[in-house]
């Protein structure tokens, strides 16, 4: 993976909300409609999180399946989640 691949990955991260889902899905696949019960996530619509997981998606850190009516993400990149939580654990703000 190229310097430029890295950054885009790091770029994708970058939004409260995309950082939030990759948590989440650190825990496990789930759904679009599970995401959104997520109290970090608050107001935020099916589209607009589907959009966010599209970034995530194109960035190479989950994968989608669709299994009948809904699809289901999972990450592709679980490391992403162990540096959230990384920062997080030792954020001194």
């Amino acid at each position: 993976m190229t310097v430029q691949q890295r950054a885009k990955v790091f770029k994708a991260l970058g939004h409260p909300a995309r950082l939030a889902m990759v948590e989440r899905l650190g825990n496990g696949e789930c759904c679009v409609c599970i995401l959104m019960e997520m109290p970090e996530l608050p107001k935020l619509s099916g589209p607009t999180i589907s959009q966010h997981l599209l970034v995530l998606k194109n960035a190479g850190i989950v994968a989608d399946e669709k299994r009948g009516q809904r699809v289901y993400y999972r990450l592709l990149m679980p490391c992403v989640a162990n540096i959230s939580l990384c920062v997080k654990e030792h954020s001194t703000a």
